[in-house]
């Protein structure tokens, strides 16, 4: 039977510390208005990190329309990253993570209680723009006339169920490709290397990574000088949502914020760990983070 590409034991990484990377500040960005009235306008100084990330106010319906905008050439990967509670925990002691974040084209938080931090920390995030959403959002709105996507998902009913979905819409095997690597691909080298050249090749607008965090991001990133032009998505398990293979929580839990109880009902044994062992780690995230914006205020005063 094959194994599913997803959902792998995570390794203890080779290299820890207890401290973010830094981010650079994205002043000039943050002060351009977008032409259509979709981008808000804020501060330079406005604090809009946490956590050492520099978190995007856009809307849904503003990073949807960038998005699907088409790519300057020699734009290179633009990484769009979905911060949730357990990235924040991962984010503490995987170095490779952290490089991936610190590099991302654009951070959205898709955690709830990332997003009550956020509000609290003072931050102008209009709302949650998680990665299922996102991606659903796009689902509706890739055109083939204009879109080519790849998609590395974690199983071959996964791509087979997206193959019909995106097929119902228009899309063929000139603008759609799938690929499932196999259990621990991102740890052998000759195959990484064949498949961004793969990638490479068929020019996608968008590359969808459904093979779960942090290998999906930490790919992308180590391997962004190989693929060319690219929006690359890391949307988890939103593939499976989308196809029905999972069924996502009701939309009222999804409101208020209980999607993770729904999720824990669905897999119990999966991720029991990571929301009541591991997530206590994010309590520590937000003490570290805490200290850093004192330390910061000191300085400035």
């Amino acid at each position: 039977m094959p194994r599913n590409t997803c959902f792998q034991a995570r390794e203890r990484p080779k290299s820890s510390s207890s401290a973010f990377v830094a981010v650079s500040s994205r002043t000039g960005e943050a002060r351009r208005l977008n032409q259509a009235g979709l981008r808000p306008l804020r501060s330079a100084n406005a604090r809009q990190r946490i956590f050492g990330l520099d978190i995007s106010d856009q809307s849904m319906a503003s990073i949807v329309h960038e998005i699907l905008q088409p790519l300057p050439s020699r734009s290179g990967v633009r990484l769009v990253a979905t911060v949730n509670v357990d990235h924040v925990v991962t984010l503490r002691d995987d170095e490779r993570f952290r490089q991936a974040y610190a590099n991302a084209w654009r951070v959205t938080i898709d955690g709830a209680p990332v997003f009550v931090y956020a509000k609290a920390a003072g931050l102008n995030v209009r709302e949650r723009v998680t990665g299922s959403d996102l991606f659903a959002k796009l689902v509706e709105n890739w055109r083939p006339a204009e879109h080519r996507l790849y998609m590395l998902v974690c199983s071959e009913e996964a791509a087979s169920r997206m193959r019909s979905h995106m097929q119902t819409r228009g899309f063929a095997d000139s603008n759609l490709f799938f690929e499932v690597p196999p259990f621990g691909f991102e740890e052998d080298a000759f195959y990484n290397s064949a498949l961004a050249k793969r990638i490479r090749e068929r020019k996608p607008t968008h590359l969808v990574m459904g093979v779960g965090a942090p290998k999906s991001e930490i790919w992308a990133h180590e391997h962004r000088s190989e693929l060319g032009d690219v929006i690359v998505l890391c949307v988890g398990a939103a593939i499976e949502f989308v196809t029905g293979l999972k069924k996502r929580s009701p939309i009222f839990m999804q409101r208020i914020g209980l999607e993770w109880l729904w999720r824990f009902g669905t897999e119990p044994r999966r991720l029991f760990h990571r929301y009541f062992i591991r997530s206590i780690g994010f309590l520590f995230a937000i003490a570290v983070d805490r200290r850093d914006v004192s330390s910061s205020a000191s300085h400035v005063e």
